[in-house]
């Protein structure tokens, strides 16, 4: 390990870099084909879903960039950037698209990550090949605050889900639950998680602000005096 370096962020190098010496396809980032890794994509877009006016998303955990090539299909009024902790990765996507704002970047490292509208990630969390499971769960939920940390507007995250009935011995299945009472504790109340668009996976969604339900009028303010429910004793 090098000096320095945490054993969760050596462990996420030492896999990536074995996937990306073995295949030239998506699965040097860890899917299985193109068709999981657009699903996962189309998951995290979701926090940005409603934006129709040109808005940022820094993608952590970018690999080769391929979220970018999503955006420019999905969403081209999005600006991309992304980060990776794995210098081959970055090479291999600014080979592979020269213009791409994507750099060598561990976010749990000072400086700061640089501000975005959003921050996402698809599928690091996966995987904890040489970490236990409360070592794995802290180091998740230290990146989630340091992704909330550098987004203006939310960040989405996806994770196996505990809710299976068979698990790969190195694989990470969080709770939903938990992962979701962890968000409105300790980021934003604004948080849900989707579980509906595949049996094994979901995908967590935290806003700073509320936001307008989906074929329903436009949200009610809310009593920003009060932490809960507003008192009518005080009004």
């Amino acid at each position: 390990m090098r000096d320095g370096a945490r054993p969760e962020t050596e462990s996420l190098i030492r896999q990536y870099r074995a996937l990306l010496d073995e295949h030239s396809t998506v699965a040097a980032v860890g899917w299985r084909s193109e068709d999981v890794q657009r699903r996962n994509f189309a998951a995290i877009a979701q926090v940005f879903a409603h934006e129709l006016a040109p808005f940022t998303v820094h993608e952590v955990g970018s690999g080769l960039g391929h979220f970018a090539d999503f955006l420019e299909c999905h969403y081209p009024h999005a600006r991309y950037s992304g980060s990776d902790i794995v210098a081959d990765m970055i090479t291999r996507a600014k080979k592979r698209r020269p213009d791409l704002d994507v750099r060598v970047r561990d976010i749990l490292a000072p400086p700061p990550l640089e501000k975005a509208d959003y921050v996402v990630e698809s599928g690091i969390f996966n995987l904890r090949i040489d970490c236990g499971h409360s070592a794995w769960e802290a180091f998740i939920r230290e990146m989630l605050r340091a992704m909330f940390d550098g987004a203006t507007k939310g960040i989405a995250a996806n994770f196996l889900t505990s809710h299976v009935d068979w698990k790969r011995e190195l694989g990470h299945y969080e709770n939903p639950a938990a992962v979701l009472s962890f968000a409105i504790e300790q980021l934003s109340r604004f948080s849900e998680i989707r579980h509906a668009y595949y049996p094994w996976e979901f995908t967590l969604l935290v806003y700073r602000a509320p936001q307008t339900l989906p074929f329903a009028p436009p949200p009610v303010p809310w009593p920003q005096r009060t932490r809960e429910r507003p008192d009518l004793r005080a009004w």
